[in-house]
C-alpha cells in the first residue's frame, strides 16, 4: 500500500497573499478566483498566472463563509468531492465514498474536519460540471471515469484545487491507476484454463483504462495463441448493454470459449445472453472480469476477476489526495501504480 506523510498544513491562504505572490491587485486575483474574468475583460495570461499562483501557495476557498456568509469557526471544514460520470457502476461510486471517508477519519489533520461530496457528470462532459473551474463547490477533488474528451479538457485547464485523478493518466494532475498489464493477465488466465477462442467485451466510451484493458489482452492474446481475439462492442456500460451485445454476437454465428469482460457489470449482462444460448459457464465459456465487487462472488457461477483489488486503487487516491492538502506542491504530477491481483473462482474452471 502506498505510505503518505502528512506534514502539518500552513496558516490558511488568503486571496490577499495570492495577490501579492502574483502581483496582481487583489480585485484582480478575487475577480479571477470567483470565475468572473470574462465579464471583466481579464487577459488569460492574468487568469492562468492567478489561478497557477492559488494553487501552488494551496489556496482553498472558504466555501463555508461563502454560502452562510459567516467565519470559519475553530476549525477549517475541508469539502472534498468524488467527481465521477452517471455511467459508473453504483460499486465503484460507494467504493470511493468509504475510502475517503476512512482515509479523512484517519489521516486528516486535526485543526481540520471534512465534507464529503458526490458530484456526477454526463460522460464527455466535465467541463459542464458546475463549480468545477472555480472551486467555489468543494477544495479538492477525485475525479474518475472520465473519457477522452473530458481527459482533454483536464489537459489544457488548470483547476485552482488538489486534484487527483483515477485510473487515467494527464499532464499535471497527480494520478492513481492500475498496472497496466490487467488485460494482458486476463488472457493468461484464459490460456492455462485450455481456452483457445478468445474474446474480449467493453462498452461505449471507452476510457483510458478500459481502453488500456482491451489493447493489453488483444496484444497478449495474439503473442500467446497466434491470433487475435475477437472484440465484441456493448452500445453502454451497462449489464442491458453487455447482454444485448452478446446476443447480437451469438445471433451472428459468434463462437468463443473464453470471454474476458473489462468491468464486473458487463460481465454480468453477458452471463444472462451466455445462458439464455444454452451455453454452460464454464464447460462452455470461460468468462474472466475486473474489479471483484461485492457481488462478484454471488455470481452463478461466482466470477474470476483480475485486476486492482477493489479497495486499493480508492485507499491510495484519497491518501494522495489529503497529502496534497497539506502539502499542495508535495505531490503533483505524481503517478502511482497499483498492483494487479488474479481472484479465480468457478467461472474459469476453478472449484
Amino acid at each position: 500500500m502506498m505510505k503518505i506523510t502528512h506534514p502539518k498544513p500552513a496558516l490558511r491562504v488568503t486571496v490577499r497573499d495570492i495577490a501579492e505572490a502574483s502581483e496582481f491587485t487583489i480585485g484582480t486575483v478575487s475577480t479571477v478566483l470567483n470565475n468572473r474574468h470574462v465579464e471583466r475583460r481579464i487577459p488569460l495570461a492574468t487568469v492562468e498566472i492567478v489561478r497557477a499562483t492559488a494553487a501552488r501557495l494551496g489556496y482553498l476557498p472558504d466555501i463555508g463563509a461563502r454560502r452562510l456568509r459567516i467565519g470559519t469557526g475553530h476549525k477549517h471544514n475541508i469539502v472534498i468531492a468524488f467527481v465521477t460520470s452517471f455511467e459508473a457502476p453504483l460499486a465503484v461510486v460507494n467504493q470511493f465514498v468509504s475510502a475517503l471517508r476512512s482515509a479523512a477519519g484517519v489521516h486528516g489533520p486535526q485543526d481540520r474536519t471534512f465534507s464529503l461530496m458526490i458530484e456526477m457528470f454526463a460522460a464527455g462532459q466535465l467541463c459542464d460540471l458546475p463549480g468545477l473551474l472555480t472551486g467555489d463547490h468543494f477544495n479538492a477533488a477525485l475525479i474518475a471515469n472520465t473519457t477522452p474528451a473530458d481527459d482533454q479538457f483536464l489537459g489544457r485547464t488548470h483547476l485552482p484545487y488538489p486534484v487527483v485523478l483515477v485510473n487515467r493518466s494527464v499532464p499535471r494532475y497527480a494520478s492513481v491507476v492500475e498496472d497496466p498489464t490487467c488485460g494482458a493477465r486476463s488472457a493468461e488466465v484464459l490460456v492455462r484454463a485450455k481456452r483457445s477462442s478468445l474474446a474480449v467485451l467493453h462498452g461505449r466510451p471507452l476510457t483510458q483504462t478500459t481502453h488500456a484493458r482491451v489493447d493489453s489482452f488483444m496484444a497478449a492474446s495474439a503473442q500467446l495463441l497466434g491470433r487475435p481475439a475477437q472484440v465484441v462492442v456493448a452500445d453502454t456500460l451497462s449489464e442491458m448493454g453487455a447482454h444485448a451485445a452478446m446476443a447480437r454476437f451469438f445471433e451472428s454465428g459468434g463462437r468463443c470459449d473464453g470471454l474476458y469482460a473489462v468491468t464486473d457489470s458487463l460481465a454480468l449482462g453477458a452471463y444472462h445472453a451466455i445462458k439464455r444460448k444454452k451455453l454452460a459457464i464454464p464447460h462452455d465459456l470461460a468468462v474472466v472480469g475486473v474489479g471483484d465487487y461485492e457481488n462478484s462472488l454471488y455470481f452463478d457461477p461466482p466470477l474470476s476477476s483480475v485486476g486492482v483489488h477493489r479497495h486499493q486503487v480508492g485507499r491510495d487516491a484519497s491518501q494522495l489526495l489529503l497529502s496534497m492538502l497539506s502539502a499542495p506542491n508535495s505531490a503533483k504530477s505524481l503517478r502511482f501504480e497499483a498492483p494487479v491481483e488474479i481472484v479465480l473462482r468457478e467461472s474459469t474452471g476453478h472449484f
